[in-house]
């Protein structure tokens, strides 16, 4: 019997899948599962929504619920951070401010401005968790889902005495085996799973896979020319695998990494709007006012399902069942030492040869007792390691400036991000930095007090 508890346990779409896979899970009956959101209504609306599908599907688990992050935090064997300051009003100036110095972001939530600013927003609140934890839980283990997970993570390990380790929806696709066999046009019961994976969060890649049978599956790929389908994606993927060897999942992501990619399509014209064109690939900028249609809906259905109106409609059609969400796994491995291989945001410490030991990467773990230890997968390709590296050092310095206030701290971490070097004078950058900071001033009190 554990306590889990979930920072910004008030979210529409995080909270219910995860509420699932408690219900779901043997290995936690007798839990208790701790809620804990700054925004009380939702949280009242998620905390009855909770205990209705407890009461509703017999699940032996008690739904805890509180506006103090240090009360939600007594006693916790687990914590889960999934916060989102600003919430999306903040997040469409990440994407929207860029755009008039002609930085186009697909998703602007890990690198680039919005990367940054973001994780100038989330940094404190988070490290403040880990600091409440050090009072009153200090052996609790972290899993971070809050955007830019490296950051995020790197400064909760650098700041905070807790085990912190970073999570994310991508973190489960090389798990995939159904997703992985379309793809590779392989039976999936063929393929010997989990694969090596290295990288950085939102530009981690397989880097070896095999068949069960001990043939290369990547020799297979090269024979039938690559991967099939005419979605812009795959068009990516064909582009890393022939040119570097690896096969990167989350391409959407991936694609920020190259700042030759974040570009309008020809026929795309910017008009002081820039969510919802089409990138040069095909892709399109994260559109937010999608995002809170889609938030709306759930909340008003959920709200519905919360206060017993939609008695009678089957769990596995209201919610989503959470196959993205890894973290149950990973709790269920470490509580009955497992040791099984999941994809998991760490310290290196060597794991990936040509990356600084400090920095935070996404590669394959073994989950048990002993912790959550990385795999040693090797290195990455030069040319794709060069890149990591600048941003493992833009990363270095945002956390730096989230934690300090410094300004100038932040305009060398604009500096040194490879999207707003490829784009922008010093002077530019310096006169985007100014403008953002002023924009999410309501959330950077440490800047303003510098």
């Amino acid at each position: 019997m554990v306590k889990i508890t979930i920072i910004g346990g008030g979210s529409s779409t995080f909270t219910p899948p995860l509420m699932r896979l408690f219900i779901e899970s043997e290995v936690l009956r007798g839990s208790t599962i701790t809620l804990m959101d700054i925004n009380a209504y939702r949280l009242k609306i998620m905390e009855s929504l909770s205990k209705h599908l407890v009461k509703k599907f017999k699940a032996d688990l008690k739904v805890e619920a509180t506006t103090s992050q240090k009360e939600s935090l007594v006693d916790a064997d687990f914590v889960i951070t999934a916060i989102a300051v600003g919430g999306v009003d903040a997040w469409e100036k990440d994407i929207e401010i860029p755009a008039k110095y002609g930085i186009y972001m697909p998703v602007g939530d890990s690198i680039g401005p919005g990367g940054i600013m973001r994780a100038f927003r989330h940094i404190p609140v988070l490290v403040s968790v880990g600091k409440d934890l050090e009072e009153v839980s200090p052996d609790a283990i972290v899993f971070n889902y809050t955007n830019p997970v490296t950051a995020n993570t790197m400064a909760m390990n650098k700041y905070t005495k807790v085990k912190a380790f970073g999570l994310c929806s991508c973190s489960s696709i090389p798990e995939d085996a159904d997703y992985l066999g379309r793809i590779l046009g392989i039976n999936p019961n063929e393929l010997a799973l989990p694969p090596l994976v290295g990288g950085l969060n939102h530009c981690a890649a397989i880097l070896q896979l095999r068949l069960k049978d001990g043939r290369d599956a990547f020799e297979l790929l090269r024979e039938k020319g690559g991967v099939k389908g005419r979605w812009w994606a795959i068009a990516f993927q064909n582009f890393i695998f022939e040119n570097y060897g690896i096969l990167p999942y989350c391409p959407g992501h991936w694609t920020e990494f190259f700042p030759s990619l974040c570009q309008l399509a020809e026929d795309e014209e910017y008009k002081g709007r820039a969510q919802g064109l089409r990138t040069i690939l095909g892709g399109h900028i994260h559109d937010l006012n999608r995002q809170r249609e889609k938030a709306k809906k759930w909340e008003a259905l959920l709200e519905k399902i919360s206060r017993g109106e939609e008695e009678e409609i089957p769990l596995e059609n209201v919610l989503p069942r959470g196959e993205s969400i890894i973290v149950v796994k990973i709790i269920e491995s470490f509580l009955e030492n497992r040791n099984e291989i999941h994809v998991v945001n760490v310290e290196n410490r060597g794991a990936i040869s040509n990356l600084p030991d400090d920095a935070v990467v996404e590669v394959s773990c073994v989950v048990g007792r002993y912790g959550i230890n990385p795999i040693h997968v090797g290195s990455l390709p030069k040319p794709i390691a060069a890149l990591l590296n600048s941003h493992v050092e833009a990363q270095k310095l945002t956390v730096e400036a989230a934690i300090t206030g410094d300004r100038q701290l932040a305009y060398e971490a604009f500096l040194q991000d490879p999207n707003i070097a490829a784009r922008l004078t010093p002077e530019k950058a310096k006169k985007l930095l100014n403008e953002m900071l002023e924009a999410h001033a309501a959330y950077l009190p440490q800047f303003q007090d510098a």
